[in-house]
């Protein structure tokens, strides 16, 4: 076999199932699949209307002047949606035109740059244009892949000079420079090197790819040093997501082509490929702590490939599947690789072997009970400490959740900036612990880093329910302060939220309660929170002072419409018990 024929083989591997003609055809006709598909179609016709956004260079610089991200970002992301739809479309349409697909190519070769510009402070020895980040690593791996996908479609000259900007840019600038990214235990090692890993596959030469792996494979593993044993991503799920979905399609695609990782895989690997099927409450609503959306999907095709892999992950609810395929940041790979996996998660059961679900994760020290035959609400609350990647000073939290909706509880995360990212981080409230359902002690708030600790004094379950008890001192820099301690329950329908503290001095103990619907005053010792699905009434001691307020919307805060309630003893003292009890009801 020639060196080119092998090289056609092994970027053939490496692609699976989506360098498959009889998967692209049973997609097209295949029931199951006609949502996914139907949905790649629309986004295609939609971005096909709109105008390529322009980048001037002035956008650049925004970031550096004001530290905003977002519209650099809005209009960066448009261009890989577009990107990513345009060659899903003409993937599921061998007759499609492809001249947007090369126009869209073109453009983003022209881009001065691919790394977001909040990312080059993390490489600053190297030319804004080599530089490897997420965002540049992702490119890279998306122009690699469609161009062999579509090579005889698209123009010569686009193909090669695609592949020569990921050479450059990517693949080199990799070979050239250690990146601080190679050594973190978080998503971005995994998407970073996955990314750079799949571009590999697709433009370099066996050897130069064996030569490669050890370093790329040793970033893979130490992503996983981001999940405890439990298999918990703390970082927040969308991070799950985007870091272990990156992680899979790396590691699958350099075993197929090259063989397996000599040093063997992780054994928490296959725990975190069962977070999937433990992060939802109910619905939609997934455990809302750290960097994440309150509400989120999981790619059904990605979740059936870590079946296949470990082994009884569990089985997702119906109800989270994600149609969409294509996210706000247009991740190709995530799209087109949990896309292909889908004929073979409809031709058989590969969640057969589903196993029991825990309600105590030990490693992140989370709770988390899902509305089912256990319980009728969806319930969590955490302990922990107040530095783990994508931190929020949130120890004690805890959210409440009934048919699909968010009713109570941690708000998850805010608009991301440079202050989010800097040392102002804990003044947004989507971060600081004024944000979260933690309490206050005379507006003291929790302090960040690992001197910041819950300590959990129980974590118990029985036939009537669940109960968290926490020691929550180490987090309040309060000079008065003796101990806190917090007990959330759960007991049926209700959960009761008992905050007791002790102090040298007399101290105003506030308990804040955190909703995304105005709550309401019912009467002495009664707040309401109502929903569209389901009601949380919050019964307290009439005694106690009661104050409603909301936060901004924006940069700064959160992304949408969050609300707080406000329990507060009357006067200061020096030993306090506030119990506060939240039943939950549909309406």
């Amino acid at each position: 076999m020639t060196s080119a024929a092998m090289d056609a083989t092994l970027t053939a591997r490496a692609l699976g199932p989506a360098a498959d003609g009889e998967v692209w055809a049973r997609l097209r006709t295949h029931a199951a699949s006609i949502p996914q598909v139907e949905g790649v179609r629309a986004h295609a016709t939609a971005l096909r209307a709109e105008p390529i956004s322009e980048l001037p260079p002035s956008v650049y610089l925004e970031y550096e002047r004001t530290g905003d991200r977002a519209h650099h970002g809005d209009l960066y992301f448009q261009r890989r949606r577009r990107l990513a739809a345009l060659a899903l479309s003409a993937l599921l349409d061998p007759a499609e035109d492809v001249g947007e697909l090369a126009a869209t190519i073109e453009a983003i070769c022209t881009e001065p740059q691919w790394a977001l510009p909040a990312h080059l402070a993390g490489a600053a020895t190297v030319p804004p244009g080599l530089v490897v980040d997420l965002f540049a690593a992702e490119t890279g791996s998306a122009l690699a892949e469609i161009t062999t996908l579509l090579a005889g479609r698209l123009p010569e000259a686009v193909v090669a000079s695609a592949r020569e900007h990921v050479r450059r840019r990517v693949l080199d600038s990799y070979a050239s420079h250690t990146f601080w990214w190679e050594d973190a235990a978080s998503n971005w090692a995994a998407v970073c090197a996955g990314s750079v890993a799949l571009a590999a596959l697709q433009l370099c030469e066996e050897d130069r790819v064996r030569a490669m792996a050890p370093r790329l494979r040793a970033s893979l593993r130490r992503s996983l040093d981001g999940y405890g044993d439990d298999g918990v991503c703390v970082e927040g799920f969308g991070y799950w997501n985007y870091g272990f979905g990156y992680y899979l399609l790396a590691t699958e695609a350099l075993d197929a082509a090259i063989g397996p990782d000599p040093e063997g895989e992780a054994p928490r690997a296959a725990a975190a490929a069962r977070w999937p099927s433990r992060a939802f409450l109910t619905g939609g609503v997934v455990v809302p702590f750290a960097d994440t959306h309150p509400t989120d999907t999981v790619s059904v095709g990605l979740v059936a490939a870590t079946a296949r892999r470990y082994g009884q992950v569990g089985r997702p609810d119906p109800g989270v599947a994600d149609t969409a395929l294509i996210d706000e940041c247009g991740r190709w790979a995530l799209a087109l690789h949990g896309l292909c996996r889908l004929p073979a998660a409809l031709a058989d059961d590969p969640f057969a072997d589903t196993p029991e679900r825990p309600l105590w994760y030990p490693d992140a020290q989370w709770l988390v009970i899902p509305q089912g035959s256990r319980s009728p609400i969806g319930f969590a609350a955490r302990a922990g400490d107040n530095a783990e990647p994508h931190n929020h000073n949130d120890l004690g939290s805890f959210a409440i959740a009934l048919d699909g909706e968010p009713l109570l509880g941690d708000a998850g995360r805010g608009i991301y900036d440079r202050e989010y990212f800097g040392p102002q981080r804990y003044d947004n409230p989507a971060a600081g612990s004024h944000g979260h359902p933690v309490p206050l002690l005379d507006g003291v708030r929790q302090q960040d880093g690992a001197r910041a600790r819950a300590e959990v004094l129980a974590a118990e379950s029985d036939g009537e329910g669940e109960r968290l008890v926490v020691d929550l001192t180490s987090a309040y820099p309060h000079p008065a302060l003796t101990r806190l301690v917090r007990t959330v329950a759960r007991a049926g329908a209700s959960v009761t939220v008992r905050d007791e503290v002790l102090a040298q001095a007399p101290v105003r103990l506030t308990q804040r309660h955190i909703c995304q619907v105005r709550p309401q005053v019912a009467g002495p010792g009664r707040v309401l929170v109502q929903g569209e699905r389901g009601a949380a009434e919050l019964v307290h001691d009439p005694t106690l002072l009661v104050e409603v307020g909301a936060f901004d919307v924006g940069r700064g805060s959160f992304e949408h419409p969050v609300f707080y309630v406000d329990l507060s003893v009357a006067e200061p003292r020096v030993e306090a018990d506030l119990v506060t009890t939240v039943h939950v009801s549909r309406v």
